[in-house]
């Protein structure tokens, strides 16, 4: 036997007994009862970890349009011939190449329909990690074409489509149709995102969050600004920041975004930020929460883990910010939107987690 699979078997017998002593604390503890244990099921149904559910139903998948946008529909066997609709959770994924077709997107889709409910996953371009104003239209879209059957749904939005469902249901109109917005790993505001990245640091409201990011951040946000501009534009940008032109030569809206690439002072970044060309100020507000969405009325529940390398966990406070009512979680054992595989923090810690996503999930399945 290698000798990682010693430490990868503590691990999962870790992550087992804290199974075993969670199951015992939701049945004897946590009213009402039943929710609890069917959250707690869907936790560790989606995180794939070897938990029966030998009461949920068969699951089918299907195609359809919603408001113009491709959905795939997720539900319990036979739940388009049920006398009373089901309810619905609107999953909206971040970035990833595979869509909707994500391992993660379809076991997190599946699990959730397994407690009786209706899962949509609509088609978006936030996949191919571009963040534009088109995606909120859809998200609403799908939203009211399936509140109008199903009466208000759940947006449970990962990463950058946490963020997504925050403003379109700041929309007065759809946002009378969602009864919560859930979002695990999202950002408040994107310039806070190119700040942490930038720098490495996340200030909010006069608190500082140091962030350790992954190593690509940088790159992407340098990919996402420059790919605001005009080719020329940007490319003279590109020539500065490689130290092969001069950057004093750059006009100022231009010179702004190569200082914000190379900055590394976290408290300069909002300034130089408010520099920039105008393209690339009005997709940043318009893709963040904390500008776009600031009248949000609708119940938010917030989930973010201290050390996700993707999306900076200072932005959970950004969020808490913006609004007040919002509710907050924090787990220590995942890392962006999963499990961290390479954590060992043992069975008490990792118990608190499992709780902490039951309770999450508990307040998905309990608003829809």
């Amino acid at each position: 036997m290698s000798d990682s699979a010693g430490p990868d078997r503590r691990r999962w017998w870790t992550r087992g007994l804290a199974l075993v002593l969670l199951v015992v604390v939701v049945v004897a503890f946590a009213p009402p009862v039943w929710t609890r244990a069917v959250a707690f099921a869907t936790v560790a149904d989606g995180l794939d970890l070897p938990v029966p559910r030998p009461f949920a139903p068969d699951i089918e998948r299907d195609i359809d349009d919603a408001g113009g946008v491709e959905v795939d529909r997720y539900g319990p066997a036979g739940w388009s011939d049920a006398a009373e609709p089901a309810p619905v959770v609107i999953v909206v994924p971040g970035a990833t190449p595979s869509g909707r077709e994500d391992t993660r997107v379809v076991a997190l889709s599946e699990a959730i329909a397994r407690a009786g409910r209706v899962v949509v996953v609509p088609e978006l371009e936030v996949y191919d990690e571009t963040l534009v104003p088109a995606d909120i239209d859809r998200i609403g879209r799908v939203v009211s074409v399936f509140a109008e059957d199903h009466g208000p749904v759940v947006l449970a939005g990962v990463s950058f489509g946490g963020s997504l469902s925050l403003v379109a249901a700041a929309d007065g109109g759809v946002g009378d149709n969602v009864s919560l917005v859930a979002t695990f790993g999202a950002y408040a505001d994107l310039g806070g995102v190119v700040q942490a990245a930038t720098t490495g640091v996340s200030l909010v409201d006069g608190d500082v969050f140091p962030w350790d990011g992954d190593p690509r951040a940088a790159d992407v946000v340098r990919d996402q600004l420059l790919g605001l501009l005009e080719d020329d534009d940007a490319q003279a940008v590109t020539e500065a920041i490689d130290g092969e032109a001069d950057p004093e030569k750059l006009p100022d809206d231009l010179r702004a975004v190569h200082d914000v690439l190379v900055n590394d002072d976290p408290a300069r970044t909002p300034g130089l930020l408010d520099r920039t060309p105008e393209v690339v100020r009005d997709r940043i507000a318009a893709v963040s929460p904390a500008q776009t969405g600031a009248d949000l009325e609708v119940p938010v529940l917030a989930l973010h883990a201290v050390d996700d390398p993707v999306i900076p966990y200072g932005e959970l406070a950004r969020l808490g910010s913006a609004y007040p009512h919002a509710d907050q979680i924090t787990l220590t054992t995942f890392d962006h939107v999963g499990v961290d595989d390479e954590v060992d923090p043992g069975w008490w810690v990792t118990i608190q987690d499992l709780w902490r996503a039951t309770s999450f999930v508990s307040r998905i399945l309990t608003a829809s």
